[in-house]
């Protein structure tokens, strides 16, 4: 806009430098064109120092203003007034900002971890000029960068590469609080849970070794279910054993109080089919036959008949 009036500036004084009239009478008369020269010239220096003047701070950012070049306050959004050509404006967002780094760092077991997050972060927009006075634009790569990479490196030094996996809420929260230590004394403030760890890569090795590990588990739960199958088939077979030793207890002392007449009495009806045997036995005055077991005999263990 400045160079507008610059421009205006020019076309005023060329107005002046031209004659109206030729003295000679001989050429054209430019009073009409001078004239409307110089109200361009005029419109063009208002619009141009009114525009050099006129700054708006957009929402979401703040600007930083500088006078010959040095911080000299800052604008909060609206519109606001500056001296041309003494005084100019910088714009810095206040608004969250996502940046995605990657660090690499040793863990405690000494293996390489490579990992990669995402920061959602913002400037406190009070501070936006002290920031650019100590850093300036490039706070990602002067301030962020740097110190995700510290934290990072602190933070994976306190873990093994497998807890790194299996604490990794424990690990995001610790990091978290390092970037937010770091980064706060610039006036650039992370999100509340603004951090995110994508993903974490190991060497080759330890993928290898990872795998391994988890086939060899495998294998021993396996092993682990074929000794519990064996151990029950064991139990079972004990059980089974001290049942049938106790049925022979049983059997002997009924042997010893019986005589053994309740015992056989017992297992000729358990191994008896039902069936009669084909044998008939005649009787005096009678045409037919009959088989008569005495059971009470069996059971006394004493003849028939006594």
């Amino acid at each position: 806009m400045l160079g507008l009036a610059v421009i205006g500036l020019l076309m005023i004084v060329f107005s002046f430098a031209v004659r109206p009239e030729d003295p000679l009478g001989k050429g054209p008369n430019l009073r009409g064109p001078i004239t409307l020269m110089r109200f361009g010239g005029g419109l063009l220096v208002v619009v141009g120092v009114i525009g050099a003047s006129l700054v708006i701070v957009k929402a979401g950012y703040s600007g930083v203003r500088l006078k010959f070049g040095a911080v000299n306050g800052q604008f909060q959004q609206g519109i606001h007034w500056i001296t041309p050509g003494v005084e100019t404006v910088t714009m810095m967002e206040v608004r969250t900002q996502k940046e995605e780094s990657q660090a690499t760092a040793a863990s405690r077991d000494l293996q390489e971890v490579t990992t990669d997050l995402a920061l959602n972060f913002k400037i406190d927009q009070d501070k936006a000029a002290e920031l650019y006075a100590s850093v300036g634009k490039d706070y990602k790569i002067r301030v962020i960068d740097p110190a995700v990479q510290e934290a990072i490196k602190v933070v994976t030094a306190q873990y093994t590469a497998e807890d790194l996996i299996r604490k990794r809420q424990e690990v995001k929260t610790l990091v978290e609080t390092e970037i937010t230590n770091r980064l706060k004394k610039y006036h650039l403030l992370v999100e509340p849970g603004g951090l995110s760890i994508t993903n974490f890569k190991f060497s080759e090795e330890f993928n290898r070794a990872i795998e391994a590990k988890q086939v060899a588990q495998q294998e021993a739960e396996k092993q682990k279910y074929v000794l519990q199958q064996a151990e029950l088939e064991k139990q079972t077979k004990i059980a089974r054993a001290q049942g049938e030793a106790e049925s022979a207890k049983l059997n002997a002392e009924a042997l010893k109080v019986n005589g053994g007449s309740l015992v056989i009495a017992r297992e000729w009806i358990e191994k008896w089919d039902g069936k009669l045997p084909q044998v008939s036995a005649g009787a005096s005055g009678s045409g037919g036959g009959g088989f008569i077991i005495d059971l009470k005999s069996l059971l006394t263990d004493k003849p028939a008949g006594n």
